[in-house]
């Protein structure tokens, strides 16, 4: 039997009647994958009514993520190109995640915007350049006749790298790289549809949550149950009741969820917590920390939690989700370097702990079925293991470009071969991940542009305007942000890095460190007055940039 080659024919197919998806947030009661093929065929069909047609992007904003996985099924099925953003949490006058939106709705060129009924009237006056609408708009649609079946080769997403950033990049995802990769991911994670249970409270504006987490699940027919974000970051240790309740054996998370689950604990993991069943425990979107890992399994052992359950993986939107991950049910693996090699020369060579400036780096596995993995030079020619280089990754479930961008594309995907931006080493056929060529910064899982951050700092009074330079800190089980900044005279006013904090909080959600108030006239720069961002942390490490109160 052929398999499905578009996400289309696969929601067509689907015909569980006793096995199906349960939205918490939305009732107790679980939608079958049958039930799914009969509402999203008819949920396909209204598009038109809402003067939807084909090829045209829709952007999805719902905070319930029953009604955002239903549209955008409902979308995939029907050949409209959803869009998925994050959700305003905030309406206030200048709020940034409203400007967000509607730099998306407006880079996308999206018909419509559907969101909660709950923000509709906020968002009538922000500015989108398109209509807005919610879910209930399209079921209450007159409908239009079955719109024909999408080509493997029809784009059927169009992914966001960064929900902040001031020129927003969209992925563009097409039916069969979807098609192909969620099914190189089941295989990845051995899922047996009988034996498996998903439990997910990632956000679907995100690739981990959505295409992990919910088309996985559809592509299968796993059994999974959903929380929002906001219900997790409420209560945590919630999500692992739930997880022991259900008996789930899949769950995936960033790095600080895991601490932020340790760190919970403060009078012994409940008795009654069951967590023996959990049998992948994924690790990505920000770099997987072992003494993180570690801490979560020795807290969670009582519980039953096994280490070999961990999975880190390594991935980028770019990629559809998936580049690599473990094996399952062999654990973290871990790789001590010369930390020193790895920044200053091309070598990582593994070095014996206590031998200088070392650090641990986790493997990431190997490559997805169906996917080459190799590191190269900066000429392209491929690096010999356990030398550091750029990732770049080959398969028939890289994404097709960025939408609207041909020159961008060009520059990164390059004969045949995604160029990543991302700097790492193979060891033993596994990929560890060291860097980053580009100046991304991901917190919490959520990729950031530097100068986002610099453009909401340099508003505040008494910044220099131009003379900011945003870093990522490592907080241990995460990773906020700290700000280097020159003020407009001095001495700075005492509050000065109180009032920039409390800004890049509010504007963006970012947790900040710390902020660094250096004299006029010394952050690094290029010649034509671009800021030097490696060369800051660096020189900030050394201690040969140093914070003052008065002009040198």
């Amino acid at each position: 039997m052929t398999e499905p080659r578009t996400m289309s024919d696969i929601l067509a197919g689907l015909d569980s009647p006793g096995r199906g998806l349960t939205f918490l947030d939305s009732g107790p009661e679980p939608l079958s994958f049958a039930e799914l093929a009969r509402t999203t065929e008819n949920l396909a069909r209204r598009w038109a009514g809402l003067g939807v047609r084909p090829g045209d992007r829709v952007v999805l904003a719902a905070t319930d993520i029953r009604e955002l996985a239903l549209a955008l099924l409902a979308a995939m099925r029907a050949g409209v190109v959803p869009v998925p953003a994050f959700p305003p949490l905030a309406f206030g006058k200048g709020s940034e995640q409203v400007r967000a939106l509607a730099r998306i709705c407006r880079a996308a060129g999206a018909e419509v915007c559907l969101v909660g009924d709950h923000s509709v009237a906020a968002l009538q006056d922000a500015g989108l350049s398109c209509r807005i609408g919610t879910l209930q708009d399209l079921v209450a649609a007159v409908p239009g006749p079955p719109p024909p079946a999408p080509g493997p080769d029809d784009s059927a997403l169009l992914q966001f790298t960064s929900g902040s950033t001031a020129d927003p990049k969209g992925v563009v995802v097409t039916q069969r790289a979807l098609a192909v990769h969620t099914r190189a991911l089941a295989t990845a994670l051995d899922i047996d549809c009988e034996r498996d249970r998903g439990v997910s409270w990632l956000p679907m504006y995100h690739d981990m949550g959505l295409i992990g987490k919910l088309l996985v699940a559809v592509v299968t027919q796993t059994s999974t149950w959903y929380v929002s974000p906001l219900q997790f970051l409420r209560d945590p240790m919630g999500f692992l009741r739930l997880l022991s309740e259900v008996r789930g054996t899949i769950s995936y998370a960033p790095n600080f969820a895991y601490g932020l689950l340790t760190r919970r604990v403060r009078d012994g993991v409940p008795g009654d917590l069951d967590l023996s069943a959990w049998r992948i425990a994924g690790c990505g979107a920000e770099p997987v920390r072992a003494q993180t890992l570690r801490r979560f399994a020795e807290v969670y052992e009582p519980a039953g939690f096994r280490a070999e359950a961990f999975f880190p993986c390594y991935g980028l939107a770019e990629a559809t989700l998936a580049v690599c991950t473990a094996t399952p049910g062999k654990g973290m693996t871990t790789l001590t370097v010369d930390a020193d090699g790895l920044t200053g020369q091309a070598v990582a060579l593994p070095t014996p702990a206590g031998t200088g400036r070392t650090l641990e780096l986790v493997s990431n596995g190997r490559a997805l079925p169906g996917t080459s993995v190799a590191v190269v030079d900066e000429e392209g020619r491929a690096l010999p293991e356990d030398t550091v280089g750029e990732i770049v990754v080959s398969g028939d479930h890289l994404a097709s470009g960025y939408h609207d961008d041909p020159e961008l594309t060009a520059r990164t995907w390059r004969n045949g071969r995604l160029h990543t931006g991302d700097t790492g080493f193979l060891h033993d056929g596994e990929l560890y991940v060291t860097g980053r060529i580009r100046d991304l910064i991901i917190v919490n899982g959520r990729n950031h542009q530097p100068h986002d951050i610099e453009r909401i700092a340099e508003q505040v009074d008494g910044v220099r305007p131009g003379n900011v330079i945003a870093l990522a800190a490592d907080q241990g089980d995460s990773t906020a942000v700290r700000i280097v900044l020159e003020p407009r005279s001095f001495p700075a006013p005492a509050d000065l890095p109180r009032r920039v904090t409390l800004a890049v909080q509010r504007g963006l959600g970012v947790p900040v460190a710390d902020v660094v108030v250096i004299p006029k006239g010394s952050l690094p720069k290029t010649s034509s007055g671009k800021p030097r961002r490696r060369h800051t942390a660096q020189l900030l490490e050394s201690g040969r940039l140093t914070p003052s109160d008065r002009e040198s």
